[in-house]
């Protein structure tokens, strides 16, 4: 994947099954199906082969780690930006309640916060069997299951803190205690602590253990910047997300937004078309933007196929039949 070669990896997994009639029911297998669904935005696929490998004594911890993140999205997604104004961010030591810039977590569905609590009471019967550096990646992710709860918000977000808080006191450049302390500093509306975090996690070196945790958090800085409408500093974020991952499709996305922010729709097309390759196609919401920016762009034909095969997905996915569908289609004719 960081290769930008993960479209070799069915066919490597095919060999794999290949080689042993037995291959269906083996945990590392079905693990390395899941990440490969995961990554290819196939949610169903990835669901049912981590299941199949949550079990093992070996895999196990990591599949319903990975299980945990499907469901509350703890990777960072859920975090979206919202800025209406283009103040600088440096003015203010605290801009905790401040309603000109706020973020929001996505809302997370009660069914799939009791499925993640679920999986999370599982992982305790692997405890003795966890090394040191999954009992930290166990903790962080116990710790943003507090921050996804909707009820008692405050006392949730503050427990949080404090194991986060705690793990940082013995490892002070622990990078997922960083971004998940930058997720709790911006549900608790103190965005320039959660900046002040995130630009401590910029300044670390690079490393491969924690190359996702690295990722996101690039990627939520530059959101941030951008919103700001900072787009140099928020580009050098994509492009280091990219140097590090070719197959990141959020970093495209980024920029895509970027040029879209300076009217330059044939630009954002391009950005957003590469996103949307790497989505394989099936994220709604770049291929909105993508049909938007085509759109703009004059490029009614190539909207069109979009908005088609966005409604083939999701029949139902609001404003994009109307606003772009029939507009591009209109534009067409004589």
């Amino acid at each position: 994947r960081r290769a930008g070669k993960l479209d070799d990896a069915p066919r490597l997994i095919l060999i794999s099954e290949r080689q042993d009639p037995r291959a269906a029911s083996h945990a590392g297998l079905n693990f390395c199906k899941g990440k490969l669904a995961q990554y290819q935005n196939d949610i169903v696929l990835a669901v049912n082969s981590y299941n199949l490998a949550r079990k093992d004594a070996v895999f196990g911890v990591s599949a319903l780690l990975a299980l945990i993140e499907i469901y509350v999205n703890t990777d960072g997604d859920r975090f979206a930006a919202k800025a209406h104004d283009d103040e600088d961010d440096d003015d203010d030591d605290d801009d905790q309640g401040n309603e000109d810039s706020t973020y929001h977590q996505a809302y997370v569905s009660a069914d799939a916060l009791r499925v993640a609590n679920a999986l999370n009471n599982e992982i305790s019967q692997f405890e003795h069997l966890i090394d040191p550096a999954t009992t930290l990646r166990v903790k962080i992710v116990r710790a943003k299951l507090l921050l996804a709860k909707l009820e008692d918000k405050r006392n949730n977000c503050d427990q949080a803190m404090q194991m986060l808080i705690d793990i940082l006191d013995e490892q002070k450049d622990y990078i997922p205690a960083l971004l998940g302390m930058a997720q709790a500093f911006l549900i608790d509306g103190q965005h320039t602590k959660a900046k002040n975090a995130l630009k401590r996690l910029t300044k670390l070196p690079f490393s491969h253990d924690f190359a996702d945790d690295l990722e996101h958090g690039y990627l939520l800085l530059a959101d941030m910047y951008v919103n700001k409408n900072k787009f140099d500093l928020a580009e050098d974020l994509c492009n280091r997300c990219l140097k590090f991952n070719l197959s990141c499709g959020r970093a495209w996305e980024t920029m895509g937004h970027i040029r879209e922010k300076e009217a330059s729709y044939k630009d954002a097309a391009e950005m957003y078309e590469k996103a949307w390759l790497l989505e394989h196609e099936t994220s709604a919401p770049i291929g909105f933007k993508l049909a938007f920016n085509y759109l703009k762009a004059k490029r009614f034909v190539e909207a069109i196929d979009i908005c088609n095969k966005i409604l083939l997905l999701y029949p139902d996915y609001p404003k994009i039949r109307h606003e772009i569908l029939e507009s591009a289609i209109n534009a067409l004719r004589p």
